[in-house]
Parts: structure tokens; C-alpha cells; sequence
């Protein structure tokens, strides 16, 4: 069985949208507020390394989480020569949908599924909290991780703030809903941490080179970037440990 994540390709540009059903900062209170409920007034980050189709690895050898992309699966020969390479964490969506089957298997290894839940700017709330309670009543039987809203085109910065509070309002409370930061940006990114967001995902590295020429636009944060990202949101920062602890960092 697959869920069909799709988005209109027809949605209204942002200038198009009528007003909005509930106060931007009122959604964004409240989703905050059962982040703090779920997961303590905090924000996360972890040190990952990926899975690729040629099965190599991209990311450092000590990563605390090995992922690999559902869309890869077919080229590594599925979900269990995945899992016997190392990956312990599925990444599935939006593409063609979820594989249920597939993310069923997964959790039935003692492995994590990390949903992508689609977004365009301009949707309407009630099409976007119809899409969102679907995948999460479908996945409701899988062993999920978290969400990760992934915008499709350009991410507008009000608009994905909206979008992110209502996965934070529409899904289970044990649910981590992940701000991207190479989808979103460091600034937009940072900005999701107060409308429900409570983990980073980024490539985390030991050092980078200056964001400068064809390195203007490389996502790697360092630890301490991580760090002062979650801080400067109003956070304390910690980050997941390969055992699956939080270390805070003080």
C-alpha cells in the first residue's frame, strides 16, 4: 500500500490566499506550547550520516543516526540490505508516496520511519490539516519518528511558519517535527523552533569552510552553530546521541 502525498501544482501564489482561519502567533502559541509539553522547553540536533544508492556512505563514519532514502531502496536491494548495511532510520516522501509495507518492515526491525509531509505556498489550512491527518492516521500502526515539512518550490517564510504549526497541532504528540535546515534556510529554520519545531536537521560538521564563492550556499552547520541556532530560537539545546540519549549542552 502507498499513500499519495502530492500537492496541487495549481495552488494559489501567497498574494491569492483568503484570510486565514486562525491568527498566525496564536497557532504558533499553541503549537509551542504542546512541543513543551511532548519534549520539554528544547531543541535537538544529531550528527547523521546517509545511506547512498552505490551504498556508500555520505556523512562521518561516528554519526549518531544512519539514514537511508526510500526513493534509494530499490538500487540497494530494499529495506533489509539497507538495514544490514547500517541504516536505521527510513526517510520517506513526498515522491510517489510511502510504501507502508515497506515502513512496516521497518519499525518490525526495531527501526525508525522520518515522514516528509509536502507543502505549497498559498495552500488553504484545511487542505494542508486534511493531507497531514491523513499520513498520520495511514502511519499510525508504523514506528514513525517525526515529520519533516518539506516545501515544494520556495519556501515563504509566514506560510511555512503556519504550516508548522498546524503538523505540530494535527499529529501524535510523541511525533518530532523537524525543521530542514538545507530546505529552509538557517534563518527560516530557526524561526519553525517557535511554531512547534523541536529538532534540527542539517549536516552536522566537526569544521567548514567559509560560506564563500561556490561554498555561499553549503547547509553544514558546526556543533556550536547548531548550538547557538537552538539558542538563539529561546531553547536549550541538546544533542541525540548514537544510544538515543540527549546530552544537554549547558
Amino acid at each position: 500500500m502507498s499513500i499519495d502525498l502530492s500537492v496541487s501544482p495549481t495552488a494559489p501564489a501567497p498574494a491569492a490566499t483568503t484570510a486565514p482561519e486562525e491568527d498566525l502567533f496564536a497557532l504558533g502559541r499553541r503549537a509551542a506550547a504542546v512541543r513543551d509539553a511532548a519534549f520539554g522547553h528544547r531543541g535537538t540536533f544529531a550528527r547523521t550520516r546517509q545511506l547512498l544508492p552505490t551504498r556508500a556512505w555520505r556523512g562521518p563514519r561516528d554519526a549518531a543516526e544512519s539514514y537511508v532514502e526510500e526513493a534509494d531502496l530499490q538500487a540497494l536491494g530494499g529495506w533489509t540490505a539497507a538495514r544490514e548495511a547500517g541504516a536505521g532510520v527510513l526517510v520517506g516522501g513526498p515522491g510517489a508516496g510511502i510504501d507502508v509495507s515497506v515502513h512496516r518492515a521497518v519499525g518490525a526491525d526495531g527501526a525508525w520511519s522520518l515522514l516528509r509531509a509536502p507543502f505549497r505556498a498559498g495552500e488553504r489550512d484545511a487542505e494542508r490539516l486534511e493531507r497531514v491527518r491523513a499520513l498520520a492516521s495511514v502511519a499510525g500502526g508504523l514506528r514513525i519518528w517525526g515529520l519533516v515539512p518539506a516545501p515544494e518550490g520556495e519556501p515563504y517564510g509566514l506560510d511555512t511558519l503556519r504550516f508548522f504549526a498546524l503538523c505540530r497541532l494535527s499529529t501524535p504528540a510523541g511525533w518530532h517535527l523537524l525543521a530542514d535546515l538545507p530546505a529552509l534556510g538557517p534563518r527560516l529554520a530557526q524561526m519553525c523552533f517557535a511554531f512547534g519545531a523541536d529538532e534540527l536537521r542539517a549536516p552536522i560538521v566537526a569544521e567548514r569552510a567559509l560560506r564563500l564563492g561556490a561554498n555561499a550556499h553549503n547547509p553544514a552547520l558546526t556543533r556550536k552553530e547548531a548550538v547557538t541556532l537552538i539558542r538563539g530560537a529561546g531553547l536549550r539545546a541538546a544533542e541525540r546521541q548514537s544510544s538515543g540519549a540527549l546530552e544537554e549542552i549547558l
